[in-house]
């Protein structure tokens, strides 16, 4: 996994809001521009951050791009806690 792009990315859609509302948009034109690997895109598509997270993602712009992704601030905690994720322990 290619964690430096993807943190990259992270950081820059809550740096740049034409970017975030990209993002929100045409996702793919946005990922195009980062060196990600297949599984990297598909996560980010589907948004399953507690999967990056696992992943060695930063926590932290997982947290911050979160809302400038468009999904509710809510969420993030029933996202990241591995028991709601397929295959939670």
């Amino acid at each position: 996994m290619s964690r430096y792009q993807v943190d990259k990315l992270l950081r820059d859609i809550r740096r740049d809001n034409q970017l975030a509302v990209r993002f929100r948009d045409d996702i793919d034109s946005v990922l195009s521009n980062y060196k990600l690997e297949a599984e990297e895109r598909e996560l980010l598509k589907r948004w399953e951050i507690r999967k990056l997270y696992d992943r060695g993602v930063n926590p932290l712009l997982l947290l911050l791009a979160h809302g400038a992704a468009g999904k509710q601030m809510g969420d993030y905690g029933t996202a990241m806690n591995p028991r709601n994720v397929q295959g939670g322990e």
